[in-house]
């Protein structure tokens, strides 16, 4: 059987909570929910890059494409592929694939994406994450005002913060813009978080949490009770503050009810069933 690497890693700028990966030279398969796996492979021809127009050098190398989805090994959904890549059901790498599907360990996988690169402010100040690496992974290519807040299409994210009226934005540009503006007179850092109650003295959100003005501090409470139920799925929050997240989080019962899996610890199990029994009783009330 191949060599197969299980791991989390988190989804940063923005921030969506932990994706889970099964790994190997050839083949990995990637969950965002815990129940739910799209199967990829790499090529196993070198293949041109696809460009507007076909005007132009183009990168020639394997290419990682998805082969499929499913929720166990034996119940794959494939999806159409380019003919160029011949028959996907007898890539070389598949069955190991399926076989580490199959045998994975329970969930969630440990974090392994260690290394975080930190906008600082002028003291060297962590303000935002803006990405995490593997030990093995390049930390070369970041991009130092790449902070985004929310995906690109999400409106659902409102505050009661004066900020954003202010200068005129909507609350999602607002975050971006404070974190721009704490961030400016500083550096890009990445900076290692260890084990233990102490770490490296990193945020245990993936920002800062506490900001100098009242509604810029409102803004970013918001912002922290909005996304409640995917800071859950961090492993190395202490107790007080999953305490207060798991109170945020029940208020959306869906999204928790949706990645619970990926959530590693619970301070009060009986507060989340109820909103766990919640989300299933409006799924099911839903119309087909």
């Amino acid at each position: 059987m191949p060599v197969t690497r299980y791991y989390g890693r988190r989804r940063i700028s923005p921030f969506l909570g932990v994706v889970q990966v099964i790994e190997q030279e050839q083949a990995r398969a990637i969950s965002v929910d815990g129940r739910r796996w799209q199967l990829q492979l790499l090529s196993l021809e070198a293949m041109a890059a696809r460009v507007w127009g076909n005007i132009g050098p183009r990168e020639v190398r394997r290419r990682w494409f998805v082969y499929g989805s499913c929720e166990s090994a034996d119940t794959i959904e494939r999806i159409p592929v380019n003919p160029l890549l011949g028959d996907p059901s007898r890539h070389p790498a598949l069955q190991g694939l399926l076989d580490a599907l199959a045998q994975r360990p329970g969930l969630p996988f440990a974090l392994r994406d260690d290394f975080e690169a930190w906008l600082c402010d002028a003291a060297g100040e962590p303000v935002a994450l803006i990405d995490a690496a593997l030990v093995d992974e390049d930390r070369s290519q970041v991009d130092g005002a790449g902070w985004r807040s929310l995906p690109g299409m999400a409106g659902g994210f409102h505050s009661d913060s004066s900020y954003p009226t202010e200068y005129g934005l909507i609350p999602g540009q607002a975050l971006e813009r404070l974190v721009i503006q704490a961030a400016k007179a500083g550096r890009l850092q990445w900076l290692m978080r260890e084990p233990g109650p102490d770490g490296t003295r990193l945020p245990e959100l993936p920002w800062r949490a506490n900001w100098p003005v009242a509604a810029q501090q409102a803004l970013f409470d918001d912002y922290t009770a909005y996304l409640a139920p995917y800071l859950l799925t961090l492993p190395y929050l202490d107790t007080a503050l999953r305490d207060r997240l798991e109170e945020l989080a029940i208020e959306q019962y869906d999204v928790l009810e949706s990645i619970y899996p990926l959530i590693p610890a619970v301070v009060n199990q009986e507060r989340l069933e109820v909103a766990r029994v919640k989300a299933q009783l409006a799924r099911n009330r839903s119309p087909v």
